[in-house]
Order: C-alpha cells, then sequence, then structure tokens
C-alpha cells in the first residue's frame, strides 16, 4: 500500500523503557484490572480479547500498543487500527495518539480505517494487476440502482427471457431483488455459482421427496427464482468490470481476488506493520474476515477485540462465528491456536444493572468462550433498576412519560446547581413507530426530546401521511397506514364507520355475512394485524367496494370515493422516478399546505424537503429504485435508526429517544426500555427465510452454518411439511437468539438507573401481547436482588380468556383526534371575528370537534359552521392583507424546478403572483405531443426514462399542432447528425445549488467527444422560447455530475425541425448563475 495511507517507519523507536504494570498505570493515570493488564502486556502473537459491555475495549487497544510501544516492540507509527464507522475511527486513533505521546512518540501517526476502507486502499493500490482501473467510477445506491435496472431490462438471451418471464415479476422488483441477494452474497463470500449449483440439487431432490407438491413445490419456485437471480448476478458483476465501475460491496471482494492471484502483495503490506488491531470483531462478515485471514494469517501480531454478546448486526452480513473462532483462524506461527483474554470489570454500569444483565445474557455466555458475567469495580456506585407490566400501552406511556418527567426534573435541578451535572436520559425503542409514540407522550408534558436519524423523520406528520399513501399504492394489504389516511385530518372518518369498512374487507376475504355486534370492533382490529400477505383481510378492497351505503356516513361514503380514486391516479404513476412520486404524493395529498399552515415554525415543512431529499439521495435523482425498494429501504432504516441528516435542534437538557442498534457503544445515566412485549420487542418487519425468500442465501451455503441448519431435505427424513415445519423452529430460535443480544445491548447503556416496562395490551390487539421472556427474567432477576436497588413497580395481571380490549372494546373513542393548537388558536381567531359581525350565539372551538350529534358520523351542523367561517375568514383576511401593501415578498422554495427558476430570472412578478395563486394549468395538446416526442427520442436511445406527462421534457413546447407534425418531427431527427451518436447521458436529472437554493431538472441528452462533452436541448418548435441560461445551467449541472469544470462542457440547442444548431456564448451567464451564491 502507499505510504501516504499505511505509514512506514515515520521515527525510530525511542529508547525501551522497563515497563511493569505500575510503570504503565502511572503513565496512563489509572489502574488497569487484572485482566486488562493480562490482555494489554500479552506476548506480540495473535490474540483475542472478548470485552464485555463497559469494560473498556478502546482503552485496552491503545493502551497495549503504548505499552508494545514502550518496551521497544512496536513503531506506533506502523500500527493499522481497523473499525466499522469513521467516527470510531477518529475516537481510536486520537486514543492510541495519547496514549503513545505519553510514552514518548508524540509524533507518531498510527493509521486506523474503516474495515472497507481498508479493502478499498488495497484496490487502489494493486488494483491494476487484476485489470481494475484506479479512476474506475464507485457507484452510489442510486447509480446502482440505475445501471442494474437497466441491466435486467437489455438482456434479451433466450435463458433469462424465459426465467425473468417464469419469475413474473416486474423489472424493478427483479433488480431490488437481484441487488439484495448480491449484497448478501458478497458479505458472505458466496460465488453466485454455488447458488445455482445447490438450488439445482435442492429442486431435484424436492421433487423426489416432496413430488412437486404443497410446500415442496412453493420451495422449489423460489430456488429457481434464486437460480434466476444468481445468472443475473454474474451478469451484472460482468456488466460492471466491462465499464469501470465498482460499488462498496466490490471493495472486499476485489481486494480478495489480488491478494489471492498476487502472494506478493501480502507480504508487501506486512512489511509496513508492526501491529492490525481489530475493533468491533464480533460485527465483521465472513469476506471481510477471510481477506484480514488471508492478509494477516500464519502468526502475524493481530488483536481482535470484541463482544459476541454484542454481535446485532447480522441482518447486514455479520457473523459472530468470527470472534468465536479467532484462534483457529489467526493461529500463531507454530499453528497453534491464538490466545483468548477477557474483560469483565465493567467500569460504566452499577451492580444493580449488571446483575439484571448477566441475567438476561446466561444463555449467550454459554454459548461463547471467553464471554464471562460482568462485574462492577470494587468502587463502583449504586444504581436502581425497576421493572413494569402494565394493562395497556397507553398506562404504560403514561407510567414512562410520568417517571422520565420525574428523573428529568430531579437532573434539571442539579444541572442548575453550583457544580453542574452531566447527567443524561435516553428512552431506547426498537421500532421507530414506538419512538414517535414516546415523543409525543414527552412533548406533551412539556418534556424537551431529541430524536435523531430515520425516526426523526418518518415521525413528522406530514411525512407520514406521505409515507402511508406510498404504502397504500405499493401494497393493497397495508391496512394500517390506510386507516391513517382515511382517519386523518383530510378525511376524518369515523371509527364506526371504519369498523363497519373492516367488517366489509372481512367479507370480501372469503366471511361469511354481518357478524354480532359485540365482534364488530374486532373487525378493524382484524384488518391491521400483522400477517401473511396472502391471507390478510385488504382493506383496499371494501374501499373499492365498500357494499350498501345505508351501514355509512354520507362523510365516509364520499371519502372512500376519493380515496379510492386517489390511489388508483396514484398507481397509474408508480413507474416514475421515486422522488418525482413522492412530490406527486405530496401534491395529491396537500399535505405541504397543511403543514405550513398546522405548524408556522416551518419544522414540518422542512421534514418534507428532507424526505424529498432523501428520495432524491437514495436514487441519484434518476435513479431506477422502484417504490417497493424504497419503501423497504425506509423500513429498514427506521427499524435500524439509519443516520438521515434530519434532526431536531438540540435543546439542553434534552431526552434522547432512539432505537437500540444507534445506541449501541453509547452511555447514558438513566436509561428507559420500554414495549418489551411478546411479539412487540424487538418488532419491525423481519427479514425473510430463504426457504420462502429468494433473495436470501440458503443457510447450507454459508461458512457459519449451525450443524441443525446444514442439511435440507434430509432424504431419510420426515415428510417435506414436517421438515420445513422443523428448520423454521431452528430459524425463529437463532433470530430470538439475535434479540436476546439486542436486549443485552440495551440494558447494558445505563449507568445509575434502569427501567425495564412492558404491556399486555397494544393499541390494536384483538388478543393480549403480555411480557416477553426478557421482561419476566428481569423481574425474577429484580425479586432476586436488593429491595432498596431494584423493584416491580407494577405487574398487572394475565387477562381472562376471551377479554376484550380494553383500550378499543369499551364503546368509547375520542373522534376526531384533538384539533392541535395552533389550529384551534386560528379557529378561535375566526370564529370571534364572525361573532364581533353576524352571530348573536357565543362560539366556542373545544379541543376536539365532536361528532356525536351526527347520528351517520357526519359533520355535525356547528362543526359544518366553523368550517365554513374557518375559510371564509382565511380568504378574506388573505385579500385584506393583498390589499393592504403596496409589495409582497414572495420567496421560491428551498428546492426549485429548472424552469420556474429560469423564469424567476426572466419574469419575476409573473413567478410571483403564480406562487401566491397558484392556478391549474389548462390541458394542452401540444404540450402532450411535445412530451411524446421526447418519449420518442429517449426509446430510440435505448433509455427511456418513465415520468409523469407534466413532468416529462418536452410539456413545454407547444409547437407541435399534429400527430403527423410529431412523425415530420421524428423523420427530421434522423438527418441530424446526433441521430447516429451514442449519448452518455439521456433526460439526465440533475440537482444544483445555485443562490443558495437546489435546482432540479433533467437535460435532454449528453454526448461525449473527446475530453469534452456537449449537454444538448431539443427544440421542436421556433426559438421564441430559447433561453441561453437554460443552457448555463446545464452546462454547471453537468461539470457537477462529471467532475469536470464547467469550461469543458458546451452546449447547444438543436431546432429538430431544421437541423439547426444554436450555440449561444453562455460563459457570462454560468459567471452571473455562480454569482447568485
Amino acid at each position: 500500500m502507499s505510504g501516504d495511507n499505511v505509514n512506514n517507519a515515520s521515527a525510530n523507536h525511542a529508547v525501551p523503557l522497563d515497563m511493569d504494570r505500575g510503570g504503565l498505570d502511572a503513565v496512563l493515570g489509572f489502574h488497569l484490572s487484572d485482566s486488562q493488564w493480562e490482555a494489554v502486556s500479552a506476548p506480540l502473537a495473535p490474540g483475542v480479547i472478548v470485552a464485555g459491555a463497559g469494560t473498556g475495549k478502546t482503552t485496552s487497544m491503545s493502551a497495549r500498543v503504548a505499552y508494545l510501544s514502550a518496551i521497544g516492540a512496536v513503531d506506533p507509527g506502523r500500527v493499522l487500527g481497523l473499525t466499522f464507522t469513521n467516527k470510531a475511527a477518529s475516537a481510536l486513533v486520537s486514543s492510541i495518539r495519547s496514549r503513545v505521546a505519553s510514552v514518548g512518540f508524540a509524533e507518531a501517526e498510527p493509521s486506523v480505517f474503516t474495515y472497507n476502507a481498508f479493502a478499498s486502499r488495497v484496490v487502489t493500490d494493486y488494483g491494476l494487476r487484476i485489470g481494475h482501473e484506479p479512476k474506475a467510477t464507485l457507484l452510489t445506491d442510486g447509480l446502482r440502482y440505475q445501471h442494474a435496472y437497466r441491466m435486467v431490462c437489455s438482456l434479451n438471451d433466450n435463458e433469462v427471457g424465459e426465467g425473468l418471464a417464469r419469475m413474473g415479476r416486474r423489472p424493478m422488483d427483479v433488480t431490488d431483488l437481484m441487488l439484495r441477494l448480491d449484497s448478501e452474497l458478497s458479505e458472505l463470500a458466496i460465488d453466485p455459482r454455488g447458488v445455482v449449483e445447490h438450488d439445482r440439487a435442492l429442486i431435484a431432490q424436492l421433487d423426489v421427496l416432496g413430488s412437486g407438491r404443497g410446500i415442496a413445490r412453493e420451495i422449489a419456485e423460489k430456488a429457481q427464482d434464486r437460480m434466476m437471480l444468481a445468472v443475473l448476478i454474474e451478469r451484472w458483476r460482468e456488466y460492471k468490470t466491462t465499464r469501470d465501475l465498482w460499488e462498496y460491496i466490490d471493495q472486499v471482494r476485489l481486494a480478495q481476488r489480488i491478494v489471492d492471484q498476487f502472494p506478493d502483495t501480502i507480504s508487501d503490506i506486512r512489511s509496513r506493520l508492526d501491529i492490525v488491531l481489530l475493533d468491533e470483531y464480533q460485527d465483521t462478515s465472513i469476506a471481510q474476515r477471510q481477506l484480514l485471514q488471508t492478509l494477516f494469517g500464519d502468526g502475524f501480531p493481530v488483536t481482535a477485540v470484541g463482544d459476541p454478546c454484542q454481535a446485532i448486526y447480522s441482518w447486514r452480513g455479520a457473523s459472530v462465528d468470527n470472534i468465536e473462532s479467532f484462534p483457529q483462524h489467526f493461529p500463531r506461527t507454530d499453528q497453534r491456536p491464538a490466545s483468548r483474554y477477557s474483560l469483565a470489570e465493567n467500569r460504566r454500569s452499577g451492580p444493580a444493572v449488571l446483575h439484571v444483565a448477566n441475567e438476561i445474557s446466561t444463555d449467550l455466555r454459554a454459548e461463547h468462550a471467553g464471554a464471562d458475567p460482568l462485574i462492577p469495580p470494587g468502587d463502583a456506585s449504586p444504581a436502581r433498576v425497576d421493572v413494569g407490566l402494565f394493562d395497556t400501552i397507553e398506562t404504560e406511556v403514561e407510567f414512562l412519560a410520568t417517571r422520565v418527567g420525574e428523573v428529568h426534573a430531579a437532573v434539571e435541578k442539579r444541572r442548575a446547581s453550583v457544580n453542574g451535572s452531566d447527567e443524561s436520559i435516553a428512552v431506547l425503542c426498537t421500532t421507530g413507530k414506538n419512538i414517535r409514540r414516546v415523543d409525543r407522550a414527552l412533548r406533551a408534558r412539556g418534556i424537551p426530546t431529541r430524536v435523531t436519524g430515520a425516526a426523526a423523520l418518518l415521525a413528522d406528520p406530514a411525512v407520514a401521511d406521505t409515507r402511508a399513501l406510498l404504502e397504500v399504492v405499493h401494497e393493497p394489504t397495508a391496512n394500517t397506514s390506510l386507516v391513517r389516511l382515511l382517519a386523518g385530518a383530510r378525511w376524518r372518518v369515523g371509527a364506526r364507520d371504519l369498523a363497519v369498512l373492516g367488517e366489509r374487507a372481512y367479507a370480501l376475504a372469503g366471511g361469511h355475512g354481518r357478524r354480532d355486534t359485540d365482534s364488530i370492533h374486532d373487525d378493524l382490529n382484524d384488518a391491521v394485524a400483522g400477517s401473511d400477505a396472502v391471507e390478510v383481510t385488504a382493506l383496499a378492497d371494501a374501499l373499492a367496494d365498500p357494499g350498501p351505503t345505508e351501514h355509512y356516513s354520507p362523510r365516509a361514503i364520499e371519502a372512500f370515493a376519493e380515496v379510492s380514486d386517489l390511489v388508483t391516479r396514484m398507481r397509474a404513476h408508480t413507474s416514475e422516478p421515486i422522488s418525482d412520486f413522492i412530490a406527486r404524493a405530496v401534491r395529491e395529498l396537500g399535505v405541504d399546505v397543511e403543514a405550513a399552515l398546522a405548524d408556522p415554525s416551518g419544522t414540518s415543512t422542512s421534514a418534507l424537503d428532507d424526505f424529498h431529499a432523501l428520495a432524491a439521495s437514495v436514487t441519484e435523482i434518476d435513479g431506477r429504485v422502484s417504490l417497493g425498494g424504497f419503501l423497504t429501504w425506509l423500513r429498514d432504516a427506521e427499524r435500524f435508526n439509519v443516520a438521515i441528516p434530519h434532526t431536531r435542534p438540540r435543546v439542553p437538557g434534552a431526552v434522547e429517544i432512539m432505537t437500540v442498534f444507534a445506541a449501541k457503544g453509547l452511555e447514558f445515566t438513566h436509561v428507559f426500555v420500554p414495549f418489551v412485549c411478546e411479539k412487540a420487542f424487538p418488532g419491525g418487519k423481519p427479514r425473510g427465510r430463504w426457504l420462502t425468500s429468494p433473495g436470501v442465501v440458503p443457510w447450507p451455503l454459508r461458512r457459519d452454518v449451525p450443524p441443525h441448519l446444514a442439511v435440507f431435505p434430509d432424504a431419510d427424513g420426515e415428510s417435506i411439511s414436517k421438515q420445513s415445519d422443523r428448520y423454521a423452529d431452528h430459524l425463529r430460535a437463532l433470530e430470538e437468539r439475535n434479540n436476546e443480544r439486542l436486549a443485552y445491548v440495551a440494558l447494558t447503556r445505563a449507568e445509575e438507573s434502569l427501567t425495564v416496562t412492558g404491556h399486555w395490551w397494544g393499541a390494536g390487539q384483538s388478543k393480549p401481547r403480555g411480557p416477553h421472556r426478557f421482561l419476566q427474567q428481569i423481574r425474577a432477576a429484580v425479586e432476586s436482588a436488593d429491595p432498596d436497588m431494584c423493584r416491580v413497580v407494577m405487574w398487572a395481571p394475565a387477562p381472562p380468556d376471551g377479554a376484550d380490549n380494553p383500550i378499543t372494546g369499551n364503546g368509547g373513542v375520542s373522534w376526531p383526534q384533538p384539533v392541535v393548537p395552533s389550529l384551534r388558536a386560528e379557529l378561535t381567531q375566526a370564529a370571534a371575528a364572525v361573532q364581533a359581525t353576524n352571530t348573536t350565539e357565543p362560539i366556542a372551538v373545544t379541543e376536539s370537534l365532536s361528532l356525536n350529534e351526527s347520528s351517520g358520523g357526519g359533520e355535525t351542523a356547528d362543526e359544518q359552521r366553523v368550517r365554513v367561517w374557518h375559510e371564509t375568514y382565511e380568504a378574506l383576511m388573505e385579500d385584506h392583507r393583498l390589499d393592504q401593501v403596496d409589495e409582497h415578498v414572495v420567496r421560491l422554495g428551498e428546492h426549485v424546478g429548472a424552469t420556474t427558476f429560469l423564469r424567476a430570472l426572466r419574469e419575476p412578478d409573473a413567478v410571483a403572483l403564480d406562487l401566491l395563486r397558484p392556478m391549474p394549468r389548462q390541458p394542452s395538446r401540444t404540450a402532450t405531443r411535445g412530451v411524446a416526442w421526447h418519449a420518442w427520442v429517449e426509446t430510440m436511445f435505448g433509455q427511456q426514462s418513465l415520468m409523469a406527462v407534466d413532468d416529462l421534457p418536452g410539456a413545454a413546447d407547444e409547437d407541435i399542432a399534429s400527430d403527423a407534425q410529431l412523425e415530420k418531427l421524428k423523420e427530421a431527427f434522423a438527418n441530424t447528425r446526433y441521430a447516429g451518436r451514442e449519448p452518455v447521458g439521456v433526460e439526465r436529472g440533475f440537482s444544483v445549488v445555485l443562490g443558495g437554493r437546489v435546482i432540479n431538472g433533467r437535460i435532454d441528452a449528453v454526448f461525449a467527444e473527446e475530453d469534452r462533452f456537449e449537454v444538448v436541448d431539443w427544440k421542436t418548435g421556433g426559438t421564441a422560447s430559447i433561453d441561453s441560461r437554460q443552457l448555463a445551467v446545464y452546462r454547471l449541472a453537468w461539470a457537477q455530475i462529471a467532475g469536470v469544470s464547467w469550461r469543458d462542457v458546451d452546449a447547444a440547442f438543436v431546432m429538430v425541425a431544421t437541423g439547426d444548431e444554436i450555440r449561444p456564448d453562455t460563459d457570462a451567464e454560468v459567471e452571473s448563475l455562480l454569482a447568485l451564491d
């Protein structure tokens, strides 16, 4: 590797010190525990440190480097550290620098990378040996989807064509599955050909043992699909190679190829290093482990640090077997297994917290060598643990909010004292839905909160409504999302109407007749209960066919028709780029307008902008990620609280609310872990299993396969049906073990206090949940501990058999939802204004506008009057404001279309008026023909982009008066010099920042000419619509996309009818646009 990445000996060794344990303690400024000293002072040989939660793994790694540097065994400038995130890498390198400086190496520069960044360096430095160009393009997630989608669409040989036809899936869905399987194969270091061989043999076995019927047939069909995906993966990898493309998941695989084919690279890399540190080793993938094993096996000094009890990332390819089998994977030079060291003294959590954590992890520790029970140091401070089980989720949240409020008040009181306080409070959940629930409850009590990442963004009501529409459009069984839309602020369908709709859905799904009145409240619960998509009742079916209208209120009938029509309209546009589709959903729902009215602070409007930007970043504007793929991405992001650039502003003393995944590696003074219930912890949508999911790698192919998952089917065993049931039980047990690790991570974040709770009844359950096994274990641990430090605050008894859910079964419901304070104040003001002029009776705007006066659940007379007053008041006040001022300041949004942006420069007053009073555009046949011509050009170039007609380039070309003229344009285009050229981009989306705003648009075509580019805008009419600044924007946009100077990008308008090329000098326009910033 190049010397600027992994340092050569940066300085001569200092004079070796006579470093004993006392001397090292003095240098470090604290006392190492016995186990830490043993690990830190171990010989310079392979070893693994099993470091339990809070036992000081980073300290131990940096202390080991300091000790070995002090005795002259290593040069700290020849140290390589690997970890998983840039933040962790920064912390590790800082810790090492500080420690080695204390032993005389102040100028030393250790090298610390993420695992994949290190693999990327190997490929960059040695990739030419396998034909990998140093300047190969690293694909972003969006471009990855785009290229993969185009490749799938372009395959036309018989084998692939027949396979895709047999799968019966859309190209976008096939692309999603292929990329998902490719990622998993790459992380597990499995060749796609191995998948084909395995599944071919599996199908043959199933044909014999299962006679091609029932579950055997289903498994065989999924295996057939997976074989097809494996073939596509091979084609995909060839596609990238021939185009000098690579992606994140290729980094380790290509690095492995290099070191396998050219062993001298191994000695070259080793010659620059004295020791390698592997952080968080339990989270490495099999592919990462194999690369490290190839590079640094056979006795090279490697120190791995990790905790198998915290291995919570199996969902992304991590294998806990790596740390378990480290001694065998990295033997000493004499081939004896490497040494294993254990750290168990936890200096983070109090004794009571450790007692509970040890009880939870008993089974885990029995599985993993070196995973010892956590013990407190001799001077440990006391800690408190509370556990509770409540009747309903409502009472649990009420307790949680009260308790957090008490703790928060006490912390703030101490913070205000002379000595101050650095105490922190966190609530750890497992799903974004629960994060939102907790956030609402705490904020309602005036407790400041801070939610970051996916949960913060997806918790916003406007974003949640938009996402709900996307879910309903994509999946007819997305009942919870449909209920959110119907019951939300726009349609406000009542609980009774929703229950009748649920009953109708039950009937359409195969139920018979009208059920008893007592069970009507179960209808909706049954519809939204999670189950297999094939078996679940679909409310959308009832929406389209609600049955006799006399069963519903007039408002509900109208709402059902509107929502059904909306979903139908949206489904006609699912082929649009996802960012365009989201913009359409926002417009259709009108949530942007509602958000601006209901939240003057602009928080919801900002969230919608971030949501749209998120879609654009996932797809790189013109990416081909499908709607289903994006929704899957959102679910993963929500469950694991993926870092998304939307964070509520930090408030001093705010309570942190996050997922357990996001909390890993963090610590808090006071920790609350709610909702530890059966079937609710950890929650979220489970990953598919390979027997029934073609996008999942079969367990028998994995190198870390447990014995009981290594064979399926067993030729000498029971029926395929019984074998598959038993195999599924083994998979569930494996998943439960991962959940145990997640619980252990949650508990060990706490320092001084820990509160863990659960409930029997959720908001939508027809059957009680009850406590999770973990909550019962915690209760047992609490009851056996010091009662002064541990207590059971509440343990509700189990409901009797057949009991109704007290949340929904009592026949009462608050409907509609309370009016938000800002809107309530507005309504009160409106009512007062009308009262002052026309009304003799006083008007009161209550917290919620009751519908109880309407026998059918429709709009009451009072509510209708207030609504009309509100609408009239707003219209009159707006006119009054416009009449009272001479000039209105109208600001463009943060995200502006290129056409609007250019028109604002050209006609600012007209654009301002449009923004103030937007009017619908009259449909234009000629504009539609302009769109059709642009679409034809895309098709001819083989790069068709499916978009909405209004959004397509060419919608403004209103000079094509007839279909005959459209055909003439096609003929004329064939005579231009561009017809025979191959573009590098067609309808290429872009996003460029100008004047502090994000300008979005599309370039008709881009062509490459030697070392320059040319952007082209097709003009199907005359020159009246030409604006040279349009080309200036395109030059800047393509320069940004291609990573070149804008001066290397030429631009032209091509008059299609005549073949003329107009090339205005736009340098001045470009410079003026840049000056806007």
